[in-house]
């Protein structure tokens, strides 16, 4: 039922990173190719990185591929460096054939002209070179750990994804109770022509899916929810006088309480848009409440987050993920680089 499930499932830890950015009728994850140019332009950025390769092809008319790879978010996240790839060198990459026919590939590895091998953080690698114990890339973040611990009080620090965890990513997976109004919107998704590839285009509750660092801070009355991932911010009301406004928006209104030591969120007048990266709709009707529980020494915040939508959904349910402390990261400004 859950369609296209197999082109989700990425081998290793980049393909946990990929998944995140939806690759759902762009690549296909089952075909490993690989590709060999002179390096054009790159470019480490968010959502995902770019390779331009001019391409020698079996007639000898050169073509320039377009190589995606994870993000410099995620490759920072991760503690890796990006490699010294400059424009003139030739480098081959493995990844994932386009499912669109076009000359473009979904970077895992990539085999430099020093002959080592760039996983992007993975353990796996594809190439002789890699495999040899050949690989670049791993480094160490630069942050003040001694200021990050002195200003955590309570919930309110930074939390990152684990990202060798596979548990961090099973929120939005599918096999939700859809409504005939939610079969029919979702299908009607159409993933060549995905909104969602679009910078800033990430409202509630599709943002927190995010494998990139979120941060909890005071403001007043209000909590604000600082998320890496196109320098998002969710406002959180802990007024009860707290006035929704007229209009919806994409983050959309959000009143909180403390229950204990777990922040409960609802949130409610969210502009209409996906539930999830694979098309399943959502209307202006959905509400959501999370929390975010805490552990006693405040090393991991557990996150629940429980759906109601009566138009595109039968019934309520809750998904579930968690976040970790980890007080050498912080949060980046979001670079965004436009996906078609």
């Amino acid at each position: 039922m859950w369609r296209l499930a197999t082109l989700l499932i990425l081998p290793g830890l980049a393909g946990m990173a990929y998944a995140h950015h939806s690759q759902v009728g762009i690549f296909d994850s089952d075909q490993t190719i690989e590709v060999t140019g002179v390096v054009k332009s790159v470019s480490w950025r968010n959502p995902h990185g770019q390779i331009l390769l001019d391409v020698t092809d079996e007639d000898g008319d050169v073509v320039e591929w377009d190589a995606e790879t994870a993000s410099i978010s995620i490759l920072r996240n991760r503690g890796v460096e990006t490699p010294s790839i400059a424009v003139g060198d030739t480098v081959t990459l493995a990844g994932a054939a386009s499912v669109r026919n076009r000359p473009e590939i979904l970077t895992r590895s990539i085999l430099l002209p020093t002959d080592y091998e760039f996983t992007f953080g993975s353990a796996e690698a594809h190439f002789p070179a890699g495999q040899a114990g050949r690989i670049v890339g791993r480094a160490v973040i630069e942050a003040n750990v001694e200021e990050a611990l002195a200003n955590a009080d309570g919930i309110f620090r930074v939390w990152s994804t684990d990202m060798g965890d596979p548990e961090q990513f099973p929120m939005f997976k599918g096999g939700y109770p859809l409504s005939e109004a939610g079969q029919a919107g979702w299908d009607e998704w159409d993933p060549h022509d995905n909104i969602l590839l679009r910078c800033g285009t990430k409202g509630q509750p599709l943002i927190m899916i995010t494998p990139l660092p979120i941060e909890f801070v005071r403001d007043g009355d209000v909590i604000a929810m600082q998320i890496e991932e196109f320098d998002s911010i969710r406002r959180i009301h802990m007024s009860p006088d707290a006035v929704a406004p007229a209009e919806n928006t994409l983050m959309g209104f959000s009143r909180g309480r403390w229950d204990g030591t777990t922040l409960v969120v609802e949130t409610e007048n969210i502009a209409a848009g996906y539930f999830d990266f694979h098309g399943v709709p959502q209307s202006d009707q959905i509400r959501t409440v999370e929390r975010f529980t805490p552990s006693e020494n405040y090393d991991r915040l557990d996150y629940s987050l429980t759906t109601t939508d009566p138009v595109n959904f039968t019934e309520t349910f809750t998904l579930t993920r968690h976040f970790v402390w980890k007080p050498e990261n912080t949060l980046y400004p979001y670079e965004c680089l436009e996906r078609y």
